[in-house]
């Protein structure tokens, strides 16, 4: 044993030396330090990360390596507002990132469907598959946080299943049940993933397609009675059911108003969002402002507004599916106000949230 893993060490320690010969001769103007295989093994250990063998070790080092020092050159860019860090997903490459973590998917066109008839039968919506646009911002306060206001539960990670649409539809239900009844109960995402059937499972989705199955099915059950594992499992259709509900769910539109609109909801309540999080890997505070596309992959949700005092910038808070490790304690500052009328990341391209 103990020969196997000397040579195990020494195999390693000349691999290192290899490729930091190598990755010092690519790059002869870089500003940075070599990142040493010291400070990787403490970003290991911190995040319980383990390798199966020596070269994938080495394979995730060169990753880690890279985004280290692309999070050293982004932060020393003059004026960005926002900073890069690591966390626990600097040994994966963006393409794994977005392939674990996020997805592909297109948002289903907004048409007089099944779905919308749901809050329709309920009175929701008295005029066309919308409600009234109120126009008013006079009304809407500066600034707000449902966090401050206990209509948030605690940020929570949807480790290797990407159902970011449950976790988005959870957290805006949790939030809208604490509005209406001053209680806040964790529900369970768990049961989305496993009992709807419409829905993609540990696969990228839309919200909608989870406030109609709370709808259909009279109510969701909590965290506690139906815990969070990961996995796509048998539906238990054996759980108690706690009293809360949807009657159905609204869709705000897309045109030159959107972004108003959205303000508007968002001073009502917390609403779920689709959003382009290609660039949200390594993000670590302030307000981000990009780059990044408009094409969707990825379900967060909006828990309240406000504008920092510094830059001025205006922002969205958002909570994110990746743990409380992720940005500024599983939170982002996103900046809104932008000229685009689709907003930062395509963020009013699909806002939604459940009615009561």
């Amino acid at each position: 044993m103990a020969s196997s893993s000397t040579s195990r060490t020494r195999t390693l320690a000349l691999a290192i030396v290899l490729l930091l010969v190598a990755s010092a001769s690519a790059r002869p103007s870089q500003k940075d330090k070599p990142v040493p295989m010291e400070r990787f093994r403490r970003w290991m250990e911190q995040h319980g990360k383990s390798y199966p063998t020596v070269d994938e070790e080495l394979r995730r080092f060169e990753v880690y390596r890279r985004n280290v020092e692309r999070i050293g050159a982004t932060n020393r860019e003059d004026g960005l507002g926002y900073t890069l860090g690591e966390n626990q997903f600097t040994d994966l490459t963006s393409e794994e990132f977005l392939a674990r973590y996020t997805g592909r998917f297109a948002a289903p066109e907004m048409s007089h469907d099944e779905e919308m008839l749901i809050t329709t039968r309920a009175g929701d919506v008295g005029e066309g598959q919308y409600p009234a646009h109120r126009g008013n911002l006079s009304a809407v306060p500066e600034s707000v946080d449902w966090r401050a206001k206990g209509a948030v539960t605690p940020v929570r990670h949807q480790g290797g299943c990407a159902a970011a649409w449950a976790f988005a539809a959870v957290a805006a239900v949790e939030g809208l049940h604490q509005i209406k009844t001053g209680k806040l109960v964790p529900l369970s995402v768990q049961e989305l993933v496993d009992c709807d059937d419409l829905s993609s499972h540990c696969r990228p989705g839309t919200t909608a397609t989870a406030f109609r199955w709370i709808a259909r099915n009279r109510g969701i059950a909590t965290e506690a009675d139906y815990p969070y594992t990961a996995l796509e499992g048998n539906c238990n259709r054996q759980v108690d059911q706690v009293t809360v509900s949807v009657r159905g769910y609204r869709l705000l539109p897309y045109d030159e108003q959107s972004e108003q609109k959205l303000l508007e909801a968002v001073a009502e309540q917390p609403v779920a969002v689709d959003v382009s999080s290609f660039e949200f890997q390594t993000y670590n505070g302030g307000v981000f402002s990009g780059p990044c596309g408009s094409q969707t992959n990825h379900n967060l949700v909006i828990v309240g507004y406000g504008e920092d005092a510094a830059t001025g910038k205006k922002y969205w808070i958002i909570k994110n599916s990746f743990g409380q490790s992720w940005g500024m304690g599983g939170y982002m500052l996103m900046e809104r106000g932008i000229t685009d009328p689709r907003g930062l990341c395509g963020i009013n391209s699909y806002p939604i949230y459940p009615t009561m």
